[in-house]
């Protein structure tokens, strides 16, 4: 194979003279670099003043910046801590525990004290007090009907309860102080019939327990909101409902958790301080306050609101409800700009400070808030919900560099120069604020041109001076032009000839000055050069490994060994490197992955970085094994692999070049993959080892038996399902075939995974899913064919092989059966093992379940297979209640039940000649809805079919095929095969399964069989 010479060539090139201009002579170049020193000299000059005064400029604001910065962290660390102190003392304090008893007790009773009263509440009053806060609310929020919050208000008060309409109706419509006073539609009058009913209302109401617990801790609880500036101090109670606001506002009387505001941060004040760690007196800044971010506060005329909660509790522990604090955005505004003094404070007339919150919008008003553009603001409204301008809190997100640093995760704090949301450069700070439960940040900035205009004054100055100094100089400089050209001359021809590939040319040496002793050593290099391309080109073509040379853009320098041909079959110079890993149609082709292709070319890039070490470039080299495929003349298919290595060229500590050697490493790859192989065996049997040892011998037989039994049916029906049809089908039907013979065998591998899991045999668990994920991924296909079961087939073969290891490690224990530890037998037996199926599919859906037992009937002797099949039925029904019965702890403590669900597993004899067991749960039970809805998602029945189905036939669909009501497939659930096959294993014994269930009580399974109809199957 010929190795291309290329640069190594001892053979001399014909000269040829180059043609066009050469350029500017020796005295033209002269004349321009002393002029161009004098004009950089005098540009260095104004440039050094410019940047010296910048710098210093610089370096003193930001300084102040730093400062301002440590001051404002330290004023809002103070600010959240004495109001995270207060709000906890309060909770501490007598006062307001028995404020939160009363209040709390006497909105439970309010109704019952009314009647005692002498004021009926029945459905009309309400009716008649819902219509008019209806029309209080469309009056006070029509103004904000931009912002669709008076359509959810409105709505909300259908939703409200009696206690809550009666608490708006006194409090809100009837109470001047109120929120409500501005929406009073007119002065009542003596003989208005409104008047009439406002007065009953009003006067049965001063007589109820809440009313007196309002009158008389409101005095106290002024004091405090008076104190600390509180927008609002609240009490919500241990059911959510707000029974006391001291400003009167909408969200009186409404539930946190169900009601209109349960969207809000309201809701996660309350559910954070209720469920947080519980505090202690002896330590009233324990953490255990909940605070919560800006939010538009629809209650507040939409105004940007923040939140404090901290759970109370009665002289015994038991949490009564929640205290909250509301704070208005304008606390926060105030602070951080130490009451909008600018200039007193260093930023002068066009720096500002502000807030910005983890999703990048602004916590404190703007300075410039009128030079923003509109689309950066929002509407705002004052307190009686009338539009008041316009804000730029929460309005957009800001996308400047110092807020893209101060949440990039890479520096919390620094200085940077940025474009602001108005588009004018920036000088500015940044830097995290000590809010941990909030991630703010805080910029302060200041537009460069303010920053910056002593320093620019400065250097105006200078370029002035400067450019007088050089017109004065230009008449000096012309004096040197005339001498030193003769021998450079000849030494440039002679480079010329040897740069066109005649390196026989020579240099005259004509003087014996500084001009003749460089031509003298220009000829000594070049002798030099031409013996050592010679001595380089003989070894390149006896060495026995691929070598050749890349330059800093990746394309391969001629020049090469020849042993580099002879391994990729083709001349490689001119190639770019990452050519020799794509296919590309030679007779070597790479098989590489596009991720370690990729790899490939970030350490390209770490090889040109000179701060790299050699030895930690080495480790992460993505080429030490690589496949490719060789095609032989006769079109048979050879596997080799490649190993490349890569070695720097560095000149003057910069890497210049990279030397690439090859290497064939196909044999030590292939003798490496055999003891990989050896090595995995043998971890396999040993893992299978381990995993046989604690199960009970018989159990494990049956085991092995049902599996084999199971994949030998699975095998048969794959056999049968793809050749079953001997007329013509088109690819519908037999893509709609091979759907059913899917089914058939999904159904068998959730069989096999559930005994796997019940008896902890993890190797066949894994496997049996490894293999339900296969059947899934098929039956995504749009068109399946014969080849998508393929991967199928195999994994069955994996089955069989793993049940004869099982069984050859049986027979070679049999000898050893002293050293097998059994269990001890429980009053459940064989089922014990289902409590901690129950316990682990729980876990894995971060549950909770606690498992019993009542076997009042112990399973029939006869048939044999009777004992297994209810075996694993219960697996499934156990699976399915820990899976889809019981809710989640939080979901149960809601609804009133402990947060631990119980699962009741039960057989009985009801008479001689029946057998009934099953499984009942106390979740969440059926709900007929979300059945519906999968029912129309699946094409069972289309919407207005299925209106008129009936529980029983809603009930049905969870047997059929595919059927499930979760939206993603789980390790547990979510495949719709379980309780299919579970109806397939019933009706093998004549018996039939019963479904009851009752929405947010229970399930129950229950399988019933005849004694007179049973067959040994």
């Amino acid at each position: 194979m010929k190795v291309p010479q290329n640069e190594l060539s001892t053979d001399s090139a014909e000269y040829r003279p180059n043609e066009g201009p050469r350029g500017y002579s020796i005295r033209d170049k002269l004349l321009l670099f002393t002029l161009t020193l004098l004009s950089i000299a005098i540009l260095g000059l104004s440039s050094a003043a410019f940047f010296l005064s910048s710098s210093a400029l610089r370096r003193a604001r930001l300084d102040g910046f730093r400062s301002l910065r440590e001051s404002f962290s330290e004023v809002i660390s103070r600010f959240f801590a004495d109001h995270r102190r207060g709000i906890a003392t309060q909770a501490e304090s007598q006062t307001f525990r028995y404020a939160a008893s009363e209040l709390s007790a006497g909105y439970q009773e309010l109704i019952d004290d009314l009647e005692d009263a002498g004021l009926p509440v029945d459905a009309a009053l309400i009716a008649t007090l819902r219509d008019r806060l209806r029309l209080g609310y469309e009056k006070y929020f029509a103004p904000m009907s931009a912002l669709d919050v008076s359509k959810n208000a409105v709505s909300q008060v259908a939703d409200l309860s009696r206690e809550g309409v009666i608490v708006q109706y006194v409090y809100i419509l009837g109470n001047a102080a109120g929120s409500g006073a501005e929406v009073q539609a007119e002065p009542v009058r003596e003989n208005d019939g409104t008047d009439s009913l406002a007065s009953k209302v009003r006067n049965a109401f001063s007589k109820t327990t809440y009313a007196r617990a309002v009158e008389r801790y409101q005095p106290s609880i002024e004091a405090v909101v008076g104190r600390n500036r509180y927008n609002d101090l609240l009490f919500i109670d241990n059911r959510g409902n707000v029974v006391y606001s001291f400003g009167k506002s909408w969200d009186l009387g409404t539930n946190v958790v169900n009601g209109w505001l349960s969207n809000t941060n309201l809701k996660k004040v309350f559910v954070g301080a209720w469920y947080g760690p519980p505090g202690s007196s002896a330590s009233p800044e324990a953490d255990h306050v909940m605070v919560t971010d800006l939010e538009d506060y629809p209650v507040k005329s939409n105004r940007p609101v923040m939140f404090l909660g901290c759970a109370i509790s009665d002289r015994l522990g038991e949490q009564q409800g929640v205290l909250v604090h509301e704070i208005d955005s304008r606390q926060i505004t105030s602070i951080i700009t130490f009451d909008e003094h600018w200039t007193q404070v260093g930023l002068g007339s066009s720096g500002e400070a502000y807030i910005v919150g983890p999703d990048r919008r602004l916590r404190t008003e703007s300075r410039f808030l009128q030079e923003l553009p509109k689309e950066l603001t929002i509407p705002s409204y004052n307190e009686k919900g009338l539009p008041d301008g316009r804000t730029s809190i929460l309005a957009f997100p800001l996308h400047n560099q110092a807020v893209d640093q101060l949440f990039s995760n890479k520096s919390r704090s620094g200085e940077v120069t940025f474009v602001d949301q108005r588009g004018r450069e920036s000088l500015g700070v940044f830097g995290m604020l000590p809010l941990p439960e909030l991630n703010w940040g805080l910029v302060i900035r200041i537009d460069t041109d303010e920053a910056f205009k002593p320093a620019q004054d400065l250097a105006r100055l200078v370029a002035v001076g400067g450019l007088v100094i050089l017109v004065f100089a230009i008449g000096g400089i012309i004096v040197f032009s005339h001498f030193l050209l003769g021998p450079i001359g000849q030494l440039v021809t002679t480079a010329e000839k040897i740069g066109g590939g005649d390196l026989s040319a020579r240099a005259p040496v004509m003087t014996s000055d500084e001009v003749g002793f460089l031509a003298s050593r220009f000829n000594t290099m070049v002798d030099q050069v031409v013996s050592g391309t010679n001595q380089i080109r003989k070894i390149l073509e006896t060495v026995n490994e691929g070598l050749f040379l890349i330059g800093p853009d990746l394309i391969i320098q001629p020049g090469y060994s020849r042993a580099t041909s002879e391994i990729f079959h083709r001349e490689i110079v001119g190639l770019h490197f990452l050519d020799l890993l794509r296919p590309t149609g030679q007779v070597l082709e790479p098989v590489i992955a596009p991720a370690i292709l990729e790899a490939t070319t970030l350490y390209l890039e770490l090889l040109q970085n000179p701060k790299i070490k050699d030895k930690l470039i080495a480790q992460t080299n993505p080429l030490l094994e690589v496949e490719f495929r060789q095609r032989d003349p006769k079109g048979f298919n050879r596997t080799r692999y490649l190993e490349f290595r890569f070695n720097r060229v560095l000149a003057p500590g910069k890497p210049t070049q990279i030397m690439v050697t090859v290497l064939d490493v196909t044999t030590s790859v292939s003798l490496k993959r055999q003891i990989r192989e050896s090595e995995a065996r043998a971890q396999t049997q040993i893992e299978m080892l381990f995993g046989i040892m604690h199960v009970d011998p018989s159990t494990l037989q049956e085991f092995l038996t049902h599996t084999e039994t199971q994949t030998d049916s699975m095998v048969q029906a794959l056999e049968a399902g793809q050749f079953v049809s001997k007329t013509p089908e088109t690819e519908e039907q037999r893509s709609d075939r091979y759907t059913r013979l899917l089914q058939t065998i999904s159904r068998s591998l959730h069989l096999i995974k559930g005994n796997a899991t019940v008896i902890h045999l993890s190797y066949f668990e894994n496997l049996a899913n490894q293999l339900e994920e296969e059947v899934v991924a098929v039956q995504q296909a749009g068109v399946i064919s014969g080849e998508h079961f393929l991967p199928i087939t195999t994994g069955l073969g994996q089955m069989r092989d793993r049940i004869t290891m099982t069984r050859e490690l049986i027979d070679r224990l049999l000898e050893m059966q002293k050293v097998f530890s059994h269990k001890s037998s429980t009053q459940n037996g064989e089922f014990d093992g289902l409590a901690e199926l129950a316990e682990e599919v729980a876990q894995r859906s971060g549950k909770k379940v606690h498992v019993t037992f009542d076997f009042a009937a112990p399973v029939p002797p006869e048939p044999k297979s009777l004992s297994e099949t209810v075996h694993t039925i219960l697996t499934q029904f156990v699976r399915n209640a820990a899976a889809h019965g019981v809710e989640l702890p939080f979901q149960r403590v809601n609804s009133g039940k402990h947060p631990v669900g119980d699962i009741h597993i039960f057989s009985c004899r009801p008479d001689a000649h029946c057998f009934e067991f099953g499984v009942r749960d106390d979740g969440k039970g059926l709900d007929f809805s979300i059945l519906r809805k999968r029912a129309v998602e699946a094409g069972y029945a289309d919407k207005d079919a299925i209106g008129r189905w009936g529980e029983a036939e809603l009930t049905d669909l969870l047997f059929k095929p595919g059927f499930t009501t979760l939206e993603h497939s789980t390790r547990d659930a979510g495949r719709g095969v379980g309780l299919d096959a579970v109806q397939d294993l019933a009706k093998r014994f004549g018996g039939e399964i019963k479904v009851s269930s009752k929405v947010g009580s229970f399930t129950e399974f229950r399988v019933r069989i005849s004694m007179n109809e049973t067959v040994d199957c």
